[in-house]
C-alpha cells in the first residue's frame, strides 16, 4: 500500500472511531441528518435545525458549495475533532449563510451573518469552535442565536 493510501485508509478510519465515540448524543457512523436545538438561557428553545454532517475531508471540503436552494430551517453541520478557531470561506457557495460556530461544551462561540456567495474572503470564529452550522441567511437573528446561546445536539 503506497503512504499516500495508507494515509487515507487511517484517516478514515479515524473518522469511524470517531463517530462511533462521538459526544453529539445519537451521533453514529451511519447517520445522515442532525437535528441542532438552540435553547436561551432558561432552557426555552429558539429555534430548531435539521442538519447534515458533514465529518469527512471530502464532505468538509464540498460542504453547500453549488447548492442553489436550502430549505427552511435547514443547513449542514460541519464537525471537528476538538476546539480551535476555524476557518471557512463561500468559494462556489451561491447562496448567502449566516455561520454559526458552537464550541465544544455546545455553547455558541461566534456567529457570522450573511456570508456572500461566492466570496473568497476568509471567515473566522473568532474564538475556538467544534461545529459549525451553516444555515439560510438571515436565520440566526431570526431565531436570536447569539454568543452564550446553547445548542443540543439529536436525531
Amino acid at each position: 500500500m503506497k503512504i499516500a493510501q495508507r494515509l487515507l485508509f487511517l484517516h478514515a478510519l479515524t473518522i469511524t472511531l470517531f463517530l462511533a465515540a462521538s459526544p453529539i448524543p445519537g451521533l453514529s457512523a451511519d447517520i445522515r441528518k442532525v437535528h441542532v436545538t438552540f435553547v436561551d438561557t432558561g432552557g426555552r428553545e429558539l429555534c430548531r435545525f435539521e442538519a447534515e454532517p458533514a465529518v469527512t475531508p471530502a464532505e468538509q471540503g464540498r460542504g453547500l458549495m453549488y447548492r442553489p436552494y436550502l430549505p427552511p430551517r435547514y443547513g449542514m453541520l460541519f464537525i471537528h475533532d476538538r476546539d480551535e478557531v476555524q476557518h471557512y470561506w463561500m468559494k462556489n457557495v451561491v447562496i448567502s449563510l449566516d455561520m454559526i460556530f458552537i464550541k465544544g461544551n455546545y455553547e455558541v462561540a461566534h456567529v457570522h451573518h450573511d456570508a456572500e456567495p461566492h466570496d473568497e474572503t476568509t471567515i473566522t470564529s473568532r474564538y475556538p469552535a467544534r461545529y459549525v452550522l451553516e444555515v439560510n441567511a438571515g436565520e440566526a437573528k431570526e431565531c436570536k442565536i447569539r454568543r452564550g446561546v446553547k445548542a443540543r445536539f439529536g436525531r
